[in-house]
């Protein structure tokens, strides 16, 4: 059977997860599922027709995504400081011979 809310409700349950996340950081449509007992995918679409952003999946591909690059990034530095120690290897044993 299907349960209709008025707006007054789904108003009520929008805002509490705003505020939710404000103090919590994250969380507040599981909060807000666990507390009147609603669909999390209903507790979504309330949210994306309030106009409040739902980050979900991508949210966290951006953040993998931010990590690689920065991992890359990384790697990349490295690459270069490496070569750079071994010119520096190759002119010690340079001077090294010289002496």
């Amino acid at each position: 059977m299907v349960t209709r809310y008025d707006q007054k409700t789904k108003d009520e349950v929008v805002t509490f997860i705003v505020d939710y996340n404000a103090k919590n950081g994250r969380g507040g449509q599981s909060a807000a599922a666990k507390k009147w007992k609603l669909n999390p995918i209903t507790i979504k679409s309330w949210m994306v027709k309030a106009g409040v952003a739902t980050p979900g999946k991508s949210a966290r591909k951006k953040v993998r995504n931010r990590v690689a690059d920065s991992a890359s990034g990384a790697l990349k530095r490295m690459i270069v400081i490496q070569e750079k120690i071994d010119d520096l290897l190759s002119e010690y044993e340079e001077l090294k011979s010289q002496l």
